[in-house]
């Protein structure tokens, strides 16, 4: 039977994303946090944000998590191409946190050899009746995210199919305010249980809201993509800091804001 259903498979390609509720008990949430609190985490350098890395390679628990039917077998559905696991991590964020808007199908992106308008490692197509997405996170929530003001997922709707950039005209027209804080009009929310399985189109625009309740926002996120992309080692300064790297990457909304 398939893990997924024509209205999943559908509302998956359509929004760029599919939520499925309450996919891991009260119990298994519980362990996954606990697992959190035996890891080191490090700063990636967001405010009031600890990101724990490879997890796989970290912990027996979470790299099962990734090889875990619940999710795997979703996954497949969706990439259709044998498959590889290309990152694990956490991210625990406490209050005043916040994520900028990112991906995004037509984004540019200035490279040594000019700007180009395709990341083709999110490219994704549909053919003879399957979808094939290169890039899919999947994010398992161990956190109850109810409202804005808990720091709620969002998304450009239909983003993971535009064809007009967004993130670089604004930063052309001296925009200076983050559309996570500012708005758009079809900027959306999502809003998730502890339990909660995401799964994400990477090519859709995504971040977070600011989050202004106290506690933490915790999830575990798995990438997904097809076995010819392995995990890369950085010629073009993909992360990190980018200055004289001959890349700037205008996918993260966070470069116009700071």
């Amino acid at each position: 039977m398939p893990a997924l259903s024509p209205q999943e498979l559908y509302l998956f390609d359509t929004t760029g994303f599919l939520l499925v509720p309450g996919l891991f008990s009260a119990p298994e949430v519980a362990g996954f946090r606990a697992e959190l609190d035996r890891l080191r985490p490090v700063d990636p350098g967001f405010a009031n944000t600890l990101r724990y890395d490879g997890l796989p390679g970290a912990s027996e628990l979470f790299a099962r998590l990734g090889r875990d039917g619940r999710i795997v077998g979703r996954v497949r559905e969706v990439v259709n191409q044998p498959l590889r696991i290309l990152e694990g991590y956490a991210l625990r964020r406490g209050p005043d946190s916040v994520l900028y808007l990112h991906g995004g199908s037509s984004e540019l992106l200035d490279l040594g050899g000019g700007t180009v308008g395709r990341d083709l490692s999110i490219t994704h197509t549909y053919h003879d009746g399957k979808l094939f997405c290169p890039y899919v996170k999947a994010l398992v929530y161990l956190s109850e995210i109810r409202s804005r003001e808990d720091g709620s997922f969002c998304y450009i709707q239909g983003s993971h199919k535009a064809n007009f950039p967004l993130l670089r005209p604004r930063a052309e027209r001296g925009a200076r305010t983050s559309l996570i804080d500012e708005g758009f009009p079809t900027l959306s929310d999502l809003f998730v249980g502890a339990g909660d399985l995401l799964l994400l189109n990477e090519a859709l625009m995504h971040g977070t809201r600011r989050k202004r309740t106290p506690g933490d926002r915790a999830l575990v996120a798995f990438g997904y993509g097809p076995t010819y992309m392995a995990d890369w080692r950085e010629l073009d300064g993909e992360t990190g800091d980018l200055r004289g790297t001959g890349y700037v990457d205008h996918d993260v909304e966070e470069d116009f804001v700071r």
